[in-house]
């Protein structure tokens, strides 16, 4: 045995051993199945919705005496890192809980599930009732490897009583950016000893799901198509970062940085919010004072499109043993009744039968205008599928732009600088290559 082959096999040995760990910590022990039943693990997230999926994995079993379904339950800030581990150690379930920003990344563990698709499309409605949006964002390169139960799609946030004490009219599908910062001006009001400064709008610091946003509605983009080369050095690029700068520096709507309000939306220290998450929406209707609704995101200087729309749902792995039964299962937690039990959690809708039913509810739950945010559907983009998108923009990209935001670059700077470190940090894949 080499001297490099040794390191490798302890290291191997020490992943397996881990993962086994991992697995066997995260769900109690339970006697095998009986013969001729099919066990089927499921490995998911601690989540507020873990009494629903409960429920359904019992129906699924009544209905189902054939199978049985194991899940193991892991914390959300542990559920990557244990994922990737069971994958080296090639212990992975059959059916693991994911993302389309996870998409590339984790393709070397993910099934093709296009057959399975293809042969049940009239069952599972995915040619009618599926949104469009929502069928490319489940493909990459014209195959499917998630079947979706949530989806989050960036949206302008406002607080409607501000905008009534402003005398300001609320907004409108047709803004701009400078609608939106003309209404931010209005709305923002500096603070004294007695009470505190009230902003325009925020300012999501420290992730790219806000000034993304802006780099796309200028007209930039990260990758080329081939995902070789970084074009945040791009004019267009560096004009969406320095609008996300100058909300601050030049604009006066958003907190200097590092002073954004904490929860700054359900707090009321800020009147709006672009991008933000539906995951909120829950927590902002228990707030009782908090009046507040959405519409489409202002349209920027080159499109409107731009804004971020993300799937999450479920994922078949490469090595199940029961493909079929991890399918059947699959299918079982994406129809139309299991996806209206995770929309009335405070959810948009993957599938359209599902949406048209709770826009027609009365007195449901803000946002008044949930339309709005299925209208957003078409100016919605993916992120970059990319496999090492995520390491790229927070190793890499974000460094710079946090290091534009405090004051450190110009968005000229911090452009040149990412897009230079990035094609650096691809270069040593493509000299690699064979």
């Amino acid at each position: 045995m080499s001297s490099l082959s040794r390191p490798l096999l302890a290291w191997v040995t020490i992943a397996a051993l881990a993962a086994l760990g991992f697995w066997w910590a995260g769900h109690r022990r339970e006697p095998a199945p009986r013969p001729g039943v099919t066990e089927i693990s499921w490995y998911v997230l601690i989540n507020p919705l873990r009494e629903v999926y409960e429920a359904q994995v019992a129906e699924f079993e009544r209905r189902h005496p054939e199978y049985r379904v194991r899940i193991v339950w892991v914390p959300g800030t542990e559920y990557n890192v244990r994922l990737k581990t069971l994958a080296a150690a090639h212990q992975l379930p059959d059916l693991f809980y994911t993302g389309d920003v996870w998409l590339s990344y984790l393709m070397p563990f993910t099934r093709d599930l296009s057959d399975f698709a293809r042969r049940d499309a009239a069952e599972t409605g995915l040619d009618t009732d599926y949104f469009p949006e929502i069928r490319r964002a489940m493909q990459l390169d014209g195959k499917i490897y998630i079947l979706p139960e949530h989806v989050n799609v960036s949206l302008l946030y406002y607080n409607r009583r501000m905008f009534r004490e402003a005398n300001l009219p609320e907004p409108s599908a047709e803004w701009t950016w400078d609608d939106y910062v003309r209404a931010a001006q209005r709305l923002t009001r500096p603070g004294d000893e007695h009470h505190p400064a009230i902003w325009g709008s925020s300012r999501m610091e420290g992730w790219w799901g806000e000034w993304l946003i802006f780099v796309r509605q200028a007209g930039g983009k990260v990758f080329t198509p081939d995902g070789h080369r970084c074009l945040l050095d791009s004019p267009a690029a560096i004009a969406g970062l320095r609008f996300y700068l100058e909300k601050s520096t030049r604009y006066g709507i958003s907190a200097p940085a590092g002073f954004e309000p904490v929860n700054g939306f359900v707090n009321q220290r800020v009147a709006m919010v672009i991008g933000g998450h539906t995951n909120f929406w829950t927590n902002y209707n228990q707030v009782t004072d908090l009046d507040w609704d959405v519409q489409i995101l202002p349209a920027g200087p080159a499109r409107r499109a731009g804004g971020e729309l993300a799937i999450a749902g479920y994922s078949i792995s490469r090595e199940s043993r029961h493909p079929e039964a991890a399918w059947e299962l699959v299918k079982f937690l994406t129809r139309p009744e299991a996806i209206a039990q995770v929309v009335a959690h405070g959810q948009l809708s993957v599938r359209r039968s599902v949406a048209e039913a709770v826009m027609r509810q009365p007195g449901r739950a803000n946002p008044h205008q949930l339309e709005a945010a299925y209208r957003q559907f078409a100016y919605a983009e993916p992120i970059p599928h990319h496999p090492h998108y995520i390491e790229i923009m927070l190793q890499i990209v974000q460094a710079e732009v946090d290091r534009m935001v405090i004051g450190e670059l110009t968005p000229e700077e911090a452009g040149r600088r990412a897009a230079a470190d990035v094609n650096a940090f691809l270069d040593t894949f493509h000299r690699a290559a064979p």
